[in-house]
Formats: C-alpha cells, structure tokens, sequence
C-alpha cells in the first residue's frame, strides 16, 4: 500500500520544523554566551572520552527525566482517585490487563514514557486540570533535585557535569511542557490547565474524550453513547478520537455501512495519532478489512499491528486474532479457541461497555463456526 503523498508532505514539513527548533534554540543560546563574553575555559579539564560519557550519562538522565514526568501524572491520578490502564517507560511496559498488572517489553517508537488513567465517576474538569500539573510539578522537583545534588559532587567531574545537565533539562521539559501550544496534535500540559482554567471550549472538547472514555469504562456500549458529530472534516486529534467512538457505536448498532465511512476518515488521518495510540487503530481497520473481505489490507495492518496484537490476551485482541484465524487463516478450530478465550477475558476488561459489544462479536463468530461445522 503506497503512502499518501499528503502524509508524505505533512513528515517532511514536522522533520524540517524540527530542524527549524533546534535553530531557533541553539543560535539564541550560542548568541547569549557570545554577548556575555562566558568563559568557556570550565570545559578543559575534560577529555574526549569524558565529553562521551557526560553524554551517555545525559542521555540517560533524559530518559529518566521523560519518565519522571509521566509518573507525575501517575502520582497524581492516584491521589485523584483515577483508574490505572498503563504506564510504559521506553520499551518497559505495565499495563492493567484481565484484572492484573502485566509487564512487556515491546517496540516503542516516537515517544520515551506514557501514562494512561481513567478519571473515577465523580471526577470533574478542575480536577483534570490538577492531574495535567503532575507531569510539570514532578520535572520542577526533580530537576532542583539534581542541581542541588550536583554541587555536592566533586568539581570537573563527569557526574557533576552530567547532573547540572539532566537538572537544567528536567526543568526545562518541565517549563515548555507548562506553555499552551500542540505537541503531536495534543495539548500540551499547559495547554490543558490554562485552557480548563479559562473554561475554554477546547479543554471541554479534549476532556470530553476522557468523559467517554470514563463511560466505557462504567458499563456503558458503545451503542448507547450519547455521541453527535460536530466536525465536517477532522481537525485534530479530538475529532479523530470522537470518529473513532462513532465507528464503534455504527459497528455496535450493525449499521456497517456508517461505520465504514467513519473508519475511512480515521485512516485518511492516522498521521495525526500519536504513535502510543496507533494499533488500536489498527485493530479496527484490520477487523474490517477481514469483514470487508479486503485481504490485502487485512494483511498490511495485521503486519502493522505486530507483536502488540500477537501479545494482547484481552478481549477485543483476541477477537481480532480469531477473526483473522477464521477469515484469513481459514483456522476454524484456532478461531474458537481464540474466540472462546476472549469470552473468558470479558469481565476483566477495563472498558466494561466494549467488552458487551466485543462478547456479541465473539459469540457470533462461534456461532458461524458451529454452523459451518453442522454442515459439513
């Protein structure tokens, strides 16, 4: 499947944008040391091998900087009351599944740390908005902890070099994650605040995905959602999280065809998921390509999806692989077992009112197999 020349346009227009940030910082940075004459004389007593180290070390503090951050967010939707799903820390992964942590390491490209959390029934917007301050507040602390830690240690070495580095660039994510502005077609966490703050419509539309979310969550289908499409073409991420649920409810409803002319415009605009969110996308279009009859693509998602499809033991992973075995595989007795074993993941799913529509999908698909057995 040939990429789309928009899509094509849109990655080199980010990469050129990257390009363009790091410009914009470092000719600043290099005109301020230049304008107040630094003595740079500090970095003689380090060698080569030290100036590789001290990165070495940096890019770890980076990492752990990243993932200090999203366990701010962690901490405080606990103390929230907020319902766990994942935490993920580069290829390290936790996540809640059939009622019960489960570790894994799997690919994990785009992004160093994750924190996903579901807001309890009670929760309100002030409350998101004091969630979204966990990542900001953590990489402040930290990052004061580092420096503080660094002028105890022995002048010239790489450790101290090492820490003044991860200290400032900890408070640093933590200051430019605190300004309003779109990070991989998401709010940033300041954006989030501010916005909530100032009862701004857009912290009411990115919050409301959280809303439905909660739902799901509560035992409610996808069927009977109170779901209304307020967007002509999608926008941002928010529209393409409501297209996403609005294929879910059509699917939920048997409505195939509506659901399909959804499901077309979340593929035309997969350039705009965060890679942490892509296989759930495609899962879906992966499931309808196999209803569709469209096997080709069945298959190139089914490659997309990958180890995380192969891996996922809950109910709506499952289900896709027993349809994949049945359609694709044309595995009858592999599909059932697939089947029969999603049915029993059903009420350790989080998402309770997906897992009523997952089950009916399960059911009918042993139910075709039983046919088919009968009659042969």
């Amino acid at each position: 499947m040939a990429e789309n020349p928009v899509k094509i346009e849109k990655k080199k227009k980010k990469k050129g944008l990257s390009y363009l940030w790091i410009f914009l910082i470092g000719v600043p940075i290099g005109v301020i040391l230049a304008v107040l004459d630094v003595d740079m004389g500090f970095l003689d007593v380090y060698s080569w091998s030290d100036f590789v180290a001290i990165f070495i070390l940096f890019y770890v503090g980076l990492f752990l900087t990243i993932n200090l951050h999203e366990l701010g967010h962690l901490l405080f939707g606990k103390l929230l009351g907020y319902q766990f799903l994942m935490f993920r820390a580069g290829i390290f992964s936790i996540q809640k599944e059939n009622g019960k942590l489960r570790f894994s390491i799997i690919k994990n490209v785009g992004y160093g740390g994750l924190c996903a959390m579901i807001p309890d029934e009670d929760a309100t917007m002030k409350e998101y908005a004091v969630y979204s301050l966990g990542g900001i507040v953590m990489n402040l602390l930290t990052g004061g902890l580092f420096l503080y830690l660094s002028a105890f240690m022995e002048p010239g070495s790489i450790w101290k070099m090492a820490a003044i580095l991860t200290g400032g660039a900890s408070i640093l994510l933590g200051i430019v994650n605190g300004f309003p502005f779109f990070s991989m077609n998401q709010p940033t966490d300041g954006m989030m605040f501010f916005s909530i703050l100032r009862n701004s419509p857009m912290a009411e539309r990115f919050y409301e995905s959280s809303l439905l979310t909660k739902k799901l969550s509560s035992g409610i289908r996808p069927r009977d959602l109170d779901l209304l499409k307020d967007f002509d073409t999608i926008g941002d991420m928010h529209d393409l999280t409501k297209a996403f649920y609005l294929y879910f409810q059509e699917m939920d409803k048997g409505n195939r065809d509506a659901a399909e002319e959804y499901l077309l415009d979340v593929e035309k605009n997969l350039h705009k998921v965060p890679p942490y969110s892509l296989p759930a996308y495609y899962y879906e279009l992966l499931f309808f390509a196999l209803l569709s009859g469209n096997l080709e693509k069945a298959k190139v998602y089914h490659e997309k999806a990958g180890k995380i499809l192969m891996k996922d033991q809950d109910i709506n992973g499952l289900r896709v692989k027993a349809y994949y075995a049945y359609i694709m595989e044309k595995d009858a007795e592999k599909a059932r077992t697939l089947a029969q074993k999603g049915l029993a993941m059903r009420d350790h799913y989080p998402f309770k009112g997906q897992a009523l529509y997952e089950e009916e999908l399960l059911k009918e698909l042993l139910q075709k197999i039983e046919t088919e057995r009968q009659g042969q």
